[in-house]
């Protein structure tokens, strides 16, 4: 008698699971999407313009995709207060985020190698040892052609390994209806024995690509991390402009170096009683400078890179 879905609790919440997790996250876009929107972007780039990575991806990430929300709530302030601001590629940071986490996976993936080649290696070596063995066994009883061994490579390095493998299963299969009953190996096993060849062989050919592979995805994270940086910097200018008077555009568009000084309200100077008061001189600040000098000292310091607030018609004009 067939058994009902109540039978699997297990399986059922998996599913229920599942499908509640595919719902929350049914708006999120696919890295691989998003780079293949942006990825004549990143192409343009000439190789003299690629920068190093200098940060954590991951939390870079994190950072621009968080302030995403209030930096679009700006949108139409960037368009309308600075003409020659590129909103086209503000539109696309997201992507170009997203691009830049695609190849960031792609980079790791081709530094990192199969973490199966180990296990592989021990399991494939006793494999050969006992189809070897069967082989043996059974050519003594003139049920095979021990000519097949005298074709073996010997050894348990890698490519060795992976032809005796292969040539050991597809003589056994080939005989299969000779020796079924009589052999000692299952007919699964002796097929398991090929595709622990064939995965061998295809490690094999990973590592000759390694190199090209690496240089390659190097290269597309470089060119990915550069558009993103730039992009995002000029993003930061135009908050810092547009947000001058508020002086909270460290928390709309947070820099992607943790640890970088934060800009900090300035603090009005103190009143400083008039000469009419006093019946003397005004008194100079205690640093040595007027307020107003040492005020702007600490905004340059702090943000050399940020548009000055009485520049005419403000940045990217």
């Amino acid at each position: 008698m067939g058994r009902c879905r109540a039978d699997f609790p297990l399986d059922t919440q998996w599913n229920d699971s599942m499908a509640t997790i595919a719902e929350l996250v049914k708006d999120e876009a696919l890295v691989a999407d998003s780079y293949e929107r942006v990825k004549a972007d990143l192409a343009a780039l000439a190789v003299e313009e690629l920068a190093q990575v200098n940060f954590d991806i991951q939390l870079g990430a994190r950072t621009i995709l968080g302030a995403l929300p209030e930096l679009r709530a700006l949108r139409e302030r960037m368009v309308k207060e600075l003409p020659s601001f590129d909103i086209a590629a503000f539109d696309k940071l997201e992507d170009y985020t997203q691009a830049l986490k695609f190849a960031q996976s792609g980079f790791l993936l081709a530094t990192q190698p199969p973490d199966d080649l180990e296990q592989l290696l021990t399991e494939g070596a006793k494999m050969k040892e006992r189809l070897v063995a069967d082989v043996k066994s059974l050519s003594l009883y003139g049920l095979f052609d021990s000519n097949v061994l005298s074709q073996l490579r010997g050894g348990n390095g890698l490519d060795n390994l992976a032809v005796d493998l292969d040539l050991l299963s597809q003589a056994m299969t080939a005989s299969w209806e000779k020796i079924q009953g009589k052999a000692l190996t299952p007919l699964a096993d002796v097929q398991t024995a090929s595709r622990i060849g064939l995965r061998l062989t295809r490690i094999a050919g990973l590592r000759d690509q390694g190199p090209a592979r690496l240089a390659a995805a190097t290269e597309l994270r470089m060119r990915a991390f550069t558009t993103v940086v730039r992009t995002y910097d000029e993003v930061r200018h135009a908050v810092f402009y547009l947000r001058r008077r508020e002086d909270d555009a460290d928390s709309i568009a947070p820099s992607l170096y943790p640890g970088k000084a934060r800009r900090k309200v300035v603090q009005p100077p103190p009143e400083v009683p008039s000469a009419q008061t006093t019946g003397g001189a005004s008194t100079p600040s205690a640093a040595g400078t007027t307020p107003a000098a040492a005020d702007g000292a600490h905004n340059d310091a702090a943000h050399p890179a940020t548009p000055a607030a009485g520049s005419a018609g403000g940045p990217f004009v």
